[in-house]
Formats: structure tokens, sequence, C-alpha cells
């Protein structure tokens, strides 16, 4: 069993503050008040009033990723619904099932089967939550990072955490099927856009909540482990070479140069098999991909969403149970 994380129980005055979720708040322990509470307001009490933002790693001037051919957009109707309280309600819902501090930092199989496992249910409330932003966000045109970002105006790692998830997780619950299609041409290239700036930006492996809480920092690689273009692949193990030397780097020692990774040193030292498994399990998964890609260029398993016709190569590899991913 895991060390538990402890800390304070009281949570004062913000509780107020946080009245849409029932006053429960007020009566959990710290690690579960992080998943509640939304980020500017946890950061607040975590970092004695300093935001990790300002406090420990502060954002950089976004640079101006590569714009994809947009024109004129309505990106102003964008904003009633790409909002930081909404950033805030889905990252809340995606590790609603992870209330414990020492899982997020290293997620147990069991509990990552939400994320990766096809359910009905699950699809469903990404669908009536958080689809109507996708839905404005190709109302208003949107085709690059650099005007996503404009609007969506991330105030620290969490709000980049947050848009990585809606823009390379949510549409995979939300377009299924025929539909999916809207995934891997309009939402992905995006995705990879935002993924890169935030790698560009040190968020990943600077921002100690990001780096130390490996279930929050393996979010960041996923659009290119997602992509069809081979450099980003490249990116993409180099990545989760770094996050399982960050882990293998927990095993020794004691304490840390902030909480977080601390914390973390603390998790991985009390299971250090499970925590080994999460780096090589990234490290093995994202592999898979990349070898699809070298040999044949693209992901043969979309091929029927995209209308692409297949190689009599792809098919012999589909039909003796090539890789799909769960598609």
């Amino acid at each position: 069993m895991r060390a538990p994380v402890k800390a304070p129980s009281t949570w004062g005055s913000t509780a107020r503050r946080l009245a849409y979720h029932r006053g429960a708040i007020s009566q959990l322990p710290l690690a579960s008040r992080l998943i509640a509470a939304p980020a500017r307001i946890y950061q607040h009490y975590l970092s004695g009033g300093k935001p990790f933002t300002s406090s420990t790693f502060k954002l950089q001037e976004q640079s101006q990723p590569i714009n994809m051919g947009s024109n004129i957009k309505n990106l102003d109707g964008l904003k009633e619904h790409l909002t930081h309280d909404k950033l805030d309600e889905l990252r809340n819902f995606w590790f609603e099932h992870i209330p414990e501090m020492a899982d997020r930092i290293i997620a147990p199989q069991e509990l990552q089967k939400r994320w990766f496992f096809s359910d009905k249910e699950f699809d469903n409330v990404c669908v009536t939550r958080f689809s109507p932003i996708l839905e404005a966000i190709r109302d208003a045109g949107v085709t690059s990072a650099q005007e996503l970002l404009s609007v969506a105006q991330p105030l620290n790692s969490l709000d980049w955490l947050s848009l990585i998830i809606l823009l390379d997780q949510i549409p995979r619950n939300s377009y299924r099927g025929e539909k999916s299609s809207i995934c891997f041409t309009y939402f992905d290239p995006i995705a990879q856009q935002v993924s890169l700036e935030a790698i560009k930006q040190g968020i990943p492996d600077k921002a100690p909540e990001i780096r130390w809480v490996f279930s929050h920092r393996n979010w960041f690689y996923m659009p290119l482990m997602h992509s069809e273009d081979i450099s980003a692949h490249v990116k993409a193990v180099a990545a989760f070479d770094k996050m399982n030397q960050d882990i293998l780097s927990l095993m020794e020692g004691t304490g840390g140069v902030d909480e977080y990774e601390r914390k973390a040193r603390e998790v991985v030292q009390a299971d250090p098999e499970a925590a080994k498994s999460v780096g090589e399990t990234n490290k093995v998964f994202e592999e898979k991909h990349k070898v699809i890609i070298e040999r044949f260029g693209r992901y043969p398993h979309r091929n029927k969403a995209l209308g692409r016709e297949a190689t009599p190569e792809e098919v012999e590899f589909l039909e003796s149970g090539g890789d799909t991913f769960g598609s």
C-alpha cells in the first residue's frame, strides 16, 4: 500500500467560494480538495497565496505556432464557451475517480481504464458537458493553436492540461465511428500544436504540479502519439523517456526541491514496481504507435473513417490482428 500523503484538513474561508460543490469540500482532506476545487483556488491554498505560475513556474508569452490557413474568425463567440471555469470543470471531471494524490502521481492500471476503454456512459457525459465547447471551436473556425490560445488565455499549467484533454481526448469520446474523422482531421492538428507549444514552454517537465504528477504529465504527450507525422513520434519517444527517467530518479534519496517532488518520491518508494510499470508502459505504448507510422506512414485503422483506400499490406496487417488501439 502506498504511504498516504499527509496534509492539513481545514480549508478555511475558501470553502465559501465553492458553493456549487454543496459544501462538501470543507470536509475533505487536502488531497481530495485538490481534485474538487478550481485550480486558481487550490493553487492559492497550497502555495501560501502564491499561484504555481508565478512562484514556481512562470508561463512564457506564447510564441507564434504555425497557422493552418485560417481567415477571419468568430472568436468572440467562442469566449462564452471556452472559459477558465469550464477548464476547471473539465479537469475535475477527468480526474474525479482519482481522489487520492498518491494515485494521481502513479495511477493504478484499474483507475486508468476509464480513460482508455470505451464506455458509453462516460462518452455520454463527455458529449453532454463538453462537446458544446468543441462545437463552438468548430463554429468559430479555429484552425490553429495560436487562435485557440488567444481565446483560452491559460493562466497556469493546469489550464494547459485541461486544454490538451479538451482537444485530444474529449473528441475521441464525442465523435466515434463515422464521426471520428473530425478528431483526426480537425482537432488532432490543433491539439498537436498546443502540445508542442506547451513542451516548448517547458510546462510538462518544469511545472512541478505537472512534472511530478505523472497522470497529469502523460496527457501532454498524447497528441504527439496520435499524430501520423513521424517527427512527432520522435519527440514523443524522447518525452516519454524523459518522464520515465524522472520516475526512476525518485527511487532513491529523500525530500525534494518542492512539495510535489517530495510527495512523488514518497509514493514511488512506497511501490517502486508500480512506478516502474507506469514509466515503461507509456514508453512501450508510444513505440507501438511509432513502428506503425514508420511502416505505413499512417494508421491503417483510420482508413475507413477518413475515406482512404487501404493498401494490400495494410489489409493484411489489420486482418492479422495489427494494433488498432481500440478503434
